[in-house]
């Protein structure tokens, strides 16, 4: 996609997309922010490690899109619950982001709401092409 085509797609008011990046590996969530930074959106991006983080952040914010890794050790707040909270209560469209995640989970994941998976070991272009989508939405 074009990024004129994102940019007329973007509804023309400049108003910052809310993106949340729910991972526990810092390495993926930088990836997954450097390649959000590089897309001719205004995002404003918020970063959470557990479950618990990132539910006090969906609770405060209202976001556009929420990138979510299932596993998440050490959380007291799976990620396939806050996968459910945030698309029945919140309202927030949630990308799968996960390498561990059996199929079952996924699909779990998707009849709760979740709009589309990525599965990690993940390119640039995997990244791009679903934010282009479901940021423009």
């Amino acid at each position: 996609m074009a990024d004129e085509d994102l940019q007329s797609r973007d509804g023309g008011d400049n108003t910052p997309r809310v993106v949340l990046i729910v991972d526990d590996e810092a390495a993926t969530r930088k990836l997954l922010r450097s390649t959000i930074e590089r897309l001719p959106l205004s995002c404003q991006i918020f970063e959470a490690v557990d479950g618990d983080a990132a539910l006090q952040i969906a609770r405060r914010e209202r976001l556009d899109l929420a990138l979510i890794d299932i596993v998440l050790p050490g959380s007291t707040v799976s990620g396939v619950l806050v996968c459910q909270e945030l698309c029945k209560s919140l309202e927030t469209k949630v990308v799968i982001v996960s390498g561990q995640a059996t199929d079952a989970i996924i699909r779990s994941c998707i009849s709760l709401g979740a709009l589309d998976y990525i599965r990690k070991p993940f390119t640039i272009d995997d990244i791009r092409g679903k934010l282009e989508r479901w940021l423009t939405e």
